[in-house]
């Protein structure tokens, strides 16, 4: 499997290598620049794996030339050792008629109360919103815009007649038809 495995990323990095050049010879960068990520990649990944694989026969060689380093009695202290206690004593089934259940109810209570909660603040904040949307709207027509225009229009202009015709900005700014109304 460890064969077939490395033939395969062999194969992968000459063929995205062989598809890298092509495809910079046809000048088509997008393709280019995937296949480069994948070419990449893939040297990345065997780099990865020669170098892992030579520290793991060093591992060997040093583990076989070292003499036995664990200390004496090292199992029979992890035996020894005290028992994990489990997370949760309250889902135990001789913890069940004790208080540990409290603690868990008294957040599914918290959670349903909060649904409450929000219910009714969803519920007031749609029935108000006509109420204060009225207000707003009256207090923002003192600072709402004209219901005229604050700069006159195009016909305007040209009807005021001879009060514009030295504004040479002006008569940029309304364009060919200001021009000829003025000759």
């Amino acid at each position: 499997m460890k064969k077939l495995s490395w033939l395969l990323a062999v194969v992968a990095l000459i063929a995205s290598g062989t598809y890298l050049f092509v495809y910079i010879y046809r000048w088509e960068w997008h393709r280019a620049l995937l296949v480069g990520l994948l070419f990449v990649a893939t040297l990345v990944g065997l780099c990865s794996a020669l170098v892992l694989r030579r520290l793991g026969k060093l591992e060997e060689r040093v583990l076989s030339l070292a003499p036995d380093r664990r200390p004496d009695g090292a199992l029979e202290r992890l035996r020894a050792a005290p028992a994990e206690t489990r997370p949760f004593r309250w889902l135990s089934p001789d913890a069940l008629d004790r208080t540990h259940i409290f603690i868990p109810v008294l957040l599914g209570g918290g959670f349903v109360v909060s649904g409450i909660a929000w219910l009714i603040e969803t519920a007031a904040g749609n029935s108000a919103r006509a109420g204060v949307e009225q207000q707003l709207a009256a207090d923002l027509q003192a600072i709402a815009f004209p219901a005229t225009s604050l700069v006159p229009t195009d016909a305007e202009l040209l009807a005021g007649g001879d009060d514009f015709a030295d504004d040479a900005s002006l008569r940029v700014l309304l364009g060919p038809a200001a021009t000829r109304a003025l000759r």
